[in-house]
């Protein structure tokens, strides 16, 4: 009977230590997010949202982030990050209507899925970053993951360009390539029906005047021996059980 009560509050101790530190962790990301203007705070959570449907792993969650801040920081697609999270075509998980984009658009401040807080935090370090510390340049605004292509197909804008060497950051290059100055003309503006005309001949106006070809560097490719299956990015499931 001693022995068992003697695991039973070990348990309860190891229970307890578990759930405090989940729980200083949670405390410690709001207590961040509260500093910020409620502005500041909806565009991390925007931002959040965007990494948490690329990518379960921080390395490359990082590097997604500073893809979405640079297109932010650019004017391209959007000047915020709502604006450029939300773009038609330009990021999957928000393309069309489903269980799962209900799932990642309900995702806020209060949500605390381990995996929802690791992107909340990764996103919460982009945005307040200082640009001397962006780890690629911020020309580099696409990306995507070859093993997530469908047939694999490769996107047209991405067809006459070449991949960054991403191996300092230990990225997979089957599980995705980042690129920098793409051609914008070859990933065509898509307006929704009900964008004013004003705003669609305003985008394209700065696009024109933004334009450069595409930076020409050694492809790692052809050197790159995958070893074995490649595991596609994972992706969150949604839960019954709420957030």
């Amino acid at each position: 009977m001693v022995k068992k009560r003697l695991f039973l509050s070990a348990s309860i101790c190891l229970f307890v230590h578990v759930a405090f530190g989940q729980l200083t962790s949670f405390e410690t990301l709001k207590e961040r997010l509260n500093q910020l203007v409620p502005l500041e705070q909806d565009e991390v959570l925007w931002l959040a949202r965007c990494v948490y449907s690329e990518s379960n792993l921080q390395h490359e969650q990082e590097i997604i982030a500073w893809v979405v801040r640079n297109r932010v920081d650019t004017g391209y697609r959007g000047s915020s990050y709502r604006e450029v999270v939300l773009e038609p075509l330009q990021f999957s998980a928000f393309n069309t209507p489903s269980p799962r984009r209900t799932h990642i658009l309900s995702l806020n401040a209060n949500s605390t899925s381990k995996a929802w807080l690791q992107a909340l935090e990764v996103s919460l370090d982009v945005y307040q970053a200082d640009p001397l510390n962006r780890p690629i340049s911020a020309e580099t605004r696409h990306f995507y993951s070859p093993v997530s292509m469908v047939g694999g197909k490769t996107p047209p804008w991405a067809k006459r360009a070449t991949p960054l060497d991403m191996d300092n950051a230990e990225i997979d290059p089957n599980r995705f390539l980042f690129y920098e100055e793409i051609d914008e003309s070859l990933d065509p503006f898509m307006a929704l029906e009900t964008t004013p005309k004003d705003q669609i001949n305003a985008f394209q106006e700065k696009t024109r005047e933004r334009l450069k070809p595409a930076s020409k560097k050694t492809s790692f490719r052809d050197r790159w021996k995958p070893s074995g299956r490649v595991p596609r990015p994972s992706r969150p499931r949604v839960s019954s059980k709420g957030k």
